[in-house]
């Protein structure tokens, strides 16, 4: 009888140490890949650092991003802290 408390007690551990620690983090990683996916051209986005622009280009994993006019940046798209307003045609697809 001793050893069924333990192991209910290792598995219920086992079970709360999921819920509170993968089930957010996988959470959090479909909402990274939702916000990805609006990053495009014509897209407006907030910086980890604080700055607003929009995305004028997209290469790989670098984002090219109007801050003013004729001021360009170059940054990682990890870099981006959340969409503001999505780019004209991820809103056209996620309508459709």
């Amino acid at each position: 009888m001793q050893n069924y408390g333990s192991i209910l007690l290792i598995v219920l551990m086992l079970a709360v140490f999921y819920a509170l620690m993968i089930l957010p983090q996988r959470r959090q990683q479909r909402q990274r890949q939702t916000m990805m996916e609006q990053l495009g051209p014509g897209a407006k986005i907030l910086t980890a650092g604080g700055i607003y622009g929009e995305v004028v280009g997209v290469q790989d994993d670098i984002l090219l991003v109007r801050v003013a006019p004729d001021v360009e940046l170059e940054i990682d798209n990890r870099a981006v802290l959340r969409v503001v307003t999505p780019a004209p045609k991820a809103e056209a697809e996620s309508e459709a």
